[in-house]
């Protein structure tokens, strides 16, 4: 049977052994150096000039000086004016005073806890007030996390995340979930270019757009949406920047969306109602669509929209292209000629008329034509200006020429 404690080292009381409080004594004060073991230092090479009863170090210097000599690497402890020593076991426990740090021996050497945790190597998960899992090995749950530069090291100021991946056919991404299930994903996935990819159910994606890794240039990759032709049709509520304008209602407004850039594209014969504060057209009259006509149409910050680049599917220029004219109206001739047209039936034989719209510099003339009938009418024009003119009637009678008045005729003017 051994005389001491496999752990500890406490010395046992034989049987029949004279003195035994010279033994229990001895081991009582073992374990009151040992039990909630607080060293002063580590660090010394020699003891202290002036010990007090009961203090204890780690001596860990290969060859110690003075009275510690042949005590290289136990726990000693100074009692009765002498320094006695304990070898340690792994798995000991020892508070550093000096440092306010908790030490671990391992078999071999101290090693600090603290230090440990700051240099944590090769963790196999790590869940932050949340469970990590095989699949999601770092897990945090928290209102936010920040990543900073160091300025403690201190660093070069920059901050950088690495997400790297095996292959090009692999994916290196942000996962944006809501409930646990994808709504987005963001960075190289399947491929070397650069992408937003979104979902509406975590399953099935649509990619928004594409950054080419060999040129740099961005691809909008967009759906075309269907919207019925209304008296509103909201494009800019449509989602998308295609959109596909079905059916032959009149349109007098694009909605309200402020800063909105489409591409439209027609399927019917819709009416589109130039109004320069809702919807301008690039004829300032109104436009009848056919099939396959495309235009761009943009709106500004107080969601006023305009039609830009209008183009028919036959390719007949807007200007003298298949449009419904109506009896009164204008047109802008690509060269800036504006064209503008009525018909008037007035009661008085003289009659002022106004343009629809005045011209911005000059009116250069105007024609009349009375509409066809039994009788024979003139119609003449005078005092023409950028607003308008003066229409006279005029009818011939037994070999006589009088005014006239309720004639219906038609008037074109051109100017710029």
């Amino acid at each position: 049977m051994s005389d001491a404690t496999p752990h500890l080292g406490l010395p046992l009381i034989a049987a029949s052994q004279a003195q035994k409080h010279v033994t229990h004594n001895e081991a009582l004060s073992l374990l009151d150096a040992l039990v909630q073991l607080a060293c002063l230092d580590k660090d010394l090479t020699a003891p202290p000039p002036s010990p007090a009863e009961g203090d204890r170090y780690l001596v860990v210097v290969a060859e110690p000086g003075g009275a510690w000599a042949g005590l290289a690497g136990q726990v000693v402890r100074y009692g009765d004016g002498v320094w006695t020593g304990a070898v340690p076991r792994a798995g000991w426990l020892a508070w550093l005073i000096d440092e306010a740090d908790l030490y671990v021996f391992d078999g071999a050497a101290w090693t600090s806890l603290s230090r440990t945790l700051t240099a944590i190597q090769s963790v196999s998960r790590l869940g932050i007030n949340t469970g990590a899992d095989a699949t999601n090995r770092l897990a945090v749950k928290a209102d936010a996390a920040l990543l900073t530069w160091d300025d403690a090291t201190p660093g070069s100021g920059d901050m950088r995340v690495f997400v790297n991946r095996k292959a090009a056919a692999r994916d290196a991404a942000l996962v944006f979930e809501t409930g646990y299930a994808a709504r987005a994903m963001l960075g190289t996935i399947g491929s070397d270019d650069f992408s937003l990819k979104v979902s509406p159910d975590g399953a099935a994606f649509a990619t928004a757009l594409t950054a080419s890794a060999r040129t740099g240039g961005i691809d909008f990759a967009s759906a075309e949406t269907a919207l019925a032709a209304a008296p509103i049709t909201d494009l800019g509520g449509a989602g998308t920047r295609r959109v596909l304008v079905t059916g032959a209602a009149r349109i007098a407004s694009f909605g309200a969306a402020a800063d909105r850039e489409r591409f439209v594209r027609f399927s019917g014969a819709a009416t589109l109602v130039h109004d320069p504060e809702a919807l301008a057209l690039p004829t300032r009259a109104d436009l009848v669509t056919a099939p396959d006509d495309t235009c761009i149409a943009t709106s500004d910050a107080a969601g006023r929209w305009r039609v830009h680049h209008y183009q028919r599917a036959d390719g007949t220029p807007l200007a003298t292209g298949a449009q419904v004219l109506g009896a009164n109206g204008s047109v802008r001739l690509p060269g800036g000629l504006i064209v503008q047209w009525g018909l008037v039936t007035a009661a008085d034989a003289d009659v002022a008329v106004a343009f629809g719209t005045a011209f911005p510099g000059s009116c250069l003339g105007v024609w009349a034509q009375p509409v066809a009938g039994a009788a024979l009418y003139a119609a003449q024009v005078s005092d023409v200006a950028v607003a308008g003119f003066t229409l006279r009637t005029r009818r011939a009678t037994a070999g006589s020429v009088a005014g006239a008045g309720s004639v219906p005729t038609y008037w074109l003017a051109l100017g710029a």
